[in-house]
């Protein structure tokens, strides 16, 4: 059962990003399938990260247990300028805490919908960029532990968006922005305390998607409301999945659900594994 739940697309940068889903015991090669009629059938149920399966997750994708106990679903995951690990303080479990908390982080300056700020573990890094759908990218600070990255980041999104406009994203691509212009304006907006952390490297990363057409209204499909998710790929973009007459599908929104996919050429349908 574990092969056919569905998780979010790997992706590798290249000239255009390289997606792959991995499901049914195979890995597909998502880019070749451009122009291909795909199908998503949900057999009903869905499975938390602790492993039980559900008819429906409770919220984000957790069961009731997991959402107000796990320190994955913790209130520093979405807010990190909450972390409390540095202090040695819990919040849900100190130990996962101090591996999750106490690890590199970069800020970083991203265009997708536009220009916005976010972070991320180190770790991360491009396939962060990747997931949202950003076109450009350029770091602003490494600092050694979340918190530190959170504080920065409330700090700038008083002058500069904190979220990806996902509509706006998947409508075509962003004008472009002068990033080493933004990051110098942001810069003194970084707290003092911070600005030794600061990253002097400029480089900016370009990012291209597999996409053949943009939808001019998007119609958004979730498996909860329809069973089936299905049609021509048109592209891909962050995790999200183009398809005719305007559809997008959201993966990562849908990690956990137990699914099949298939894939049809011309009149022949058949199950991909």
């Amino acid at each position: 059962m574990t092969s056919n739940i569905l998780r979010k697309m790997d992706t590798v940068l290249d000239k255009v990003v390289k997606y792959t889903l991995d499901i049914n015991d195979f890995s597909h090669n998502m880019n070749d399938y451009l122009g291909s009629f795909i199908s998503i059938k949900w057999n009903g149920f869905v499975i938390c990260q602790c492993g039980k399966q559900l008819k429906k997750f409770y919220r984000s994708n957790f069961c009731y247990q997991c959402y107000w106990e796990s320190p994955m679903a913790s209130q520093s995951i979405f807010r990190p300028e909450l972390c409390k690990a540095h202090l040695g303080i819990e919040e849900r479990d100190l130990e996962w805490e101090k591996k999750f908390q106490l690890a590199p982080h970069y800020v970083y300056l991203a265009n997708s919908s536009g220009i916005k700020v976010g972070i991320t573990r180190s770790s991360q890094g491009v396939t962060r960029w990747m997931d949202q759908g950003a076109s450009q990218a350029i770091l602003l600070a490494e600092v050694p532990n979340r918190k530190m990255s959170g504080d920065i980041e409330v700090a700038l999104k008083e002058h500069v968006a904190d979220i990806t406009n996902w509509r706006k994203m998947l409508s075509g691509e962003p004008d472009p922005v002068d990033l080493i212009e933004m990051k110098d304006h942001l810069t003194q907006y970084v707290p003092k305390n911070l600005q030794n952390y600061v990253l002097p490297n400029n480089d900016i990363t370009e990012i291209k998607y597999p996409v053949l057409e943009y939808p001019k209204k998007i119609n958004t499909l979730k498996l909860n409301k329809t069973s089936i998710v299905e049609g021509e790929l048109k592209g891909i973009k962050g995790q999200y999945l183009l398809l005719d007459n305007n559809q997008v599908f959201n993966v990562r929104a849908h990690e956990g659900y137990i699914i099949e996919f298939f894939k049809k050429e011309k009149s022949r349908q058949e199950k991909l594994f």
